[in-house]
Parts: structure tokens; sequence; C-alpha cells
């Protein structure tokens, strides 16, 4: 290997594997949250769905009703 690659070659590749390697860490940790917050979103639009759809049943509406009405008298 000539004299000036190795002080030209060597610490370019160092950077490039370098960077490769903080690249594949940052993008696994993103990954990560936007999972969490697909999933978050999910569930949350879940949640609001089921609950929409039960308060339309007059039972669930009025059990409700009388929880919230007793949660004030504790």
């Amino acid at each position: 290997m000539p004299f000036w690659l190795k002080w030209v070659a060597l610490p370019i590749a160092g950077v490039v594997v370098a960077f490769w390697i903080i690249s594949a860490i940052v993008g696994f940790i993103l990954h990560g949250l936007v999972t969490l917050v697909i999933a978050a979103a999910v569930v949350g639009a879940l949640y609001w769905g089921y609950h929409k759809v039960m308060m339309e049943i007059p039972a669930y509406r009025r059990k409700k009703l009388r929880d919230k009405q007793r949660k004030g008298l504790y």
C-alpha cells in the first residue's frame, strides 16, 4: 500500500464507517420512536371509536352518567 494511501484513504474509510454505524443506530432509535407513536395513535383511535360507538347504546350511556355522578359523592 502506498504511503499516501495510508494517510488519505484510511481516515476517509474510518469516517465513512463511523458515519454508517452512527446512522444505523440513529435510524434504529427513530424507527422505534415512530413505531411507538403510530401504536399510541392506533390505540387512542380504537379507544375513541369504541367509546363513541358504545355511547350510542342508551344503557351504556346511563351507566357512564351514573358512574360519573357517583364519583362526585366520594
